[in-house]
Order: C-alpha cells, then sequence, then structure tokens
C-alpha cells in the first residue's frame, strides 16, 4: 500500500499535466449541438468546480505520501501546501501556451481555495481533533 501511496501523486501531476494540455474546441462544438441547455451549464459548472477540487485532491495526495515515511508535522504541511499551490500556478501558466486555454487569475484563486479547504480539513483533524476518524486513519498510515 506504502509504494501506491508514493506513487499517487507523481501520476496524478501527469493527469493535470495531460488534461490541462488537450483542449478541442471542435469537440466542444459537436457535443453542444446534440444536448440541452441545463445540462451544458452543469457541466460547466462542475469544470468550474473542479480547480477546487483538483488541486485539493494534489495536497491530499502529498500529504498520504508523506505519511508514508513519517508524521505529519507543520514544516512538511507547509512544503505540501506550497507545492500544491505553485503547481496550480505552474499549470496556469502551461494553460497560457496551450491553444484555446488561457492563464486566468480566477481559477488561481479556485486552486488555493481548494489546497487550503483540504489543509485545514487535514490540519484540524490531524493536529486539533483528539477523536477525529480522519486525523486517527491519517496517524496509522506512517505505522
Amino acid at each position: 500500500m506504502k509504494p501506491i501511496l508514493r506513487i499517487l501523486p507523481v501520476l496524478y501531476i501527469i493527469f493535470i499535466w495531460i488534461q490541462s494540455s488537450s483542449f478541442d474546441p471542435e469537440s466542444v462544438h459537436n457535443l453542444l449541438s446534440n444536448i440541452s441547455y441545463n445540462i451544458i451549464l452543469f457541466i460547466g459548472i462542475c469544470f468550474e468546480l473542479a480547480h477546487l477540487i483538483e488541486f485539493g485532491i494534489l495536497y491530499l495526495l502529498l500529504i498520504l505520501a508523506i505519511l508514508t515515511y513519517r508524521p505529519l508535522d507543520n514544516k512538511m504541511e507547509a512544503i505540501s501546501f506550497t507545492f500544491a499551490v505553485l503547481y496550480g500556478l505552474f499549470d496556469e501558466i502551461h494553460q497560457y501556451f496551450v491553444p484555446f486555454r488561457s492563464f486566468s487569475i480566477i481559477d488561481l484563486v479556485k486552486n488555493f481555495l481548494g489546497v487550503f479547504v483540504i489543509w485545514l480539513i487535514i490540519h484540524r483533524s490531524y493536529f486539533k481533533k483528539k477523536n477525529s476518524k480522519i486525523g486517527s486513519i491519517l496517524k496509522k498510515i506512517p505505522n
């Protein structure tokens, strides 16, 4: 299990890169002509919310990988937080150079918020709440 948790952040970073590199406006145009407006609106909202989730997941995977080596501390928490946020910035810069994609400050804010929310949940569960189920699961990983 530990080797899987250690490789997951790398695989996820590759997934983000590939997903971020590909966009075919022609496929979206074909899709739009066959689907109702409400479904298109729902899909659009999901894509926007994906920024909140996408980099929060990256932060979580980084924490899980760290926990396979040692218990969590504030330093490793800060390094993981910084890495996830900086990778969100790197991804936005990368999108600037991808045809039909763009750099977006709003997406950067959403990326940051996603990381922050997961950091808050993990930090409180691991360090603050004594009887947290999430905290107890996370604390078992290094053993």
